[in-house]
């Protein structure tokens, strides 16, 4: 990520979150849940303005690709609106139910998002193929076009924000958003190309490129759906919280070797299960002491829950 832009982003969690420290993985509940209510807000704000811009615009040259993009930037702030509200669920405190808290919530709300983002496209892809059909005049602006160039300048420092603060946070809401962010500036690009064209007297060019936008779009929401449906389903663990995991246990005097290790993730908390092989004559209090030393040691460094599981070591 561009050094430039990232100072950008901490000054803004700086100004916003009164934060001076700009870790890059934070794992402490709150902080990350602030974070994600930046990301929320930062969404918001810029979408309403930006929608607002191309609607009017939109209206003005009568151009439905510049229209469809209005209503996926308007659509945005929906989204931003579900990542508010599933970072605010998904906090809510175990209960009986739900001995492991709502932290799905977050993979929930991601779902939504995408589903959010295939009804749009499939929608705008129906009325761009109306006017293809058509062939409806579409005005044509070299300063509008303008404009739709630096509103996708905009929306990828948008994408980049979030992509940013969704690693730090390990959000997969975030990311989506910024899958979101991109492909509305990405379709910017593809409007000003159409605009363009219409001023020549090539309108179905606009439709054309209101197609490109629309199958953008759902590609976009199958991706999510995809991803967010594995991380549901039961995703192996990654690399990093192996290794992290790994050398906590081994770091124990004691302890030979692990294996059996099993992450259940759910959300910003995980529950961790791993067998600890020690000498086979040890005495059964110490390797209990082993055991617990190890459980402390990886949940020093993780946010989660561990059982430790003693095995002696075969010959």
């Amino acid at each position: 990520m561009n050094k430039k832009v990232k100072s950008i982003n901490n000054y803004l969690i700086a100004l916003f979150l009164k934060e001076n420290d700009f870790p890059l993985r934070v794992t402490d509940p709150q902080l990350r849940r602030k974070y994600a209510y930046l990301e929320a807000w930062v969404s918001i704000v810029g979408n309403l303005v930006l929608a607002a811009i191309k609607i009017f615009f939109g209206l003005t040259l009568n151009s439905i690709s510049l229209m469809a993009d209005a209503i996926h930037t308007a659509s945005d702030v929906l989204t931003s609106v579900v990542v508010l509200l599933g970072f605010k669920f998904s906090s809510s405190p175990a209960d009986e139910k739900h001995p492991y808290g709502h932290g799905r919530i977050e993979s929930l709300a991601t779902l939504l998002i995408a589903a959010m983002l295939i009804v749009v496209g499939v929608q705008f892809g129906q009325t761009s193929w109306s006017r293809f059909i058509a062939n409806t005049p579409v005005k044509g602006s070299f300063m509008v076009a303008g404009v739709m160039v630096v509103g996708a300048i905009f929306k990828e420092w948008m994408a980049q924000f979030s992509v940013d603060l969704g690693m730090r946070t390990n959000a997969s809401a975030l990311m989506a958003d910024a899958m979101h962010h991109r492909t509305d500036g990405i379709a910017s690009i593809l409007v000003a190309i159409a605009i363009i064209a219409s001023r020549y007297g090539y309108y179905r060019v606009d439709a054309i490129f209101g197609l490109g936008v629309s199958a953008l779009i759902i590609y976009t929401g199958i991706n999510i759906i995809a991803e967010s449906a594995s991380r549901l389903i039961g995703e192996a663990p990654d690399e990093e919280i192996l290794k992290v995991i790994e050398k906590c246990a081994l770091s124990i005097p004691g302890v030979c070797s692990i294996h059996k290790v099993n992450v259940h993730d759910y959300g910003d908390y995980k529950e961790i299960s791993l067998h600890i092989q020690v000498e086979k004559d040890m005495p059964l209090i110490k390797a209990h002491e082993i055991s617990e030393q190890v459980e402390r040691a990886i949940e020093a460094e993780t946010d989660s829950n561990v059982t430790v599981h003693i095995e002696p070591l075969r010959s």
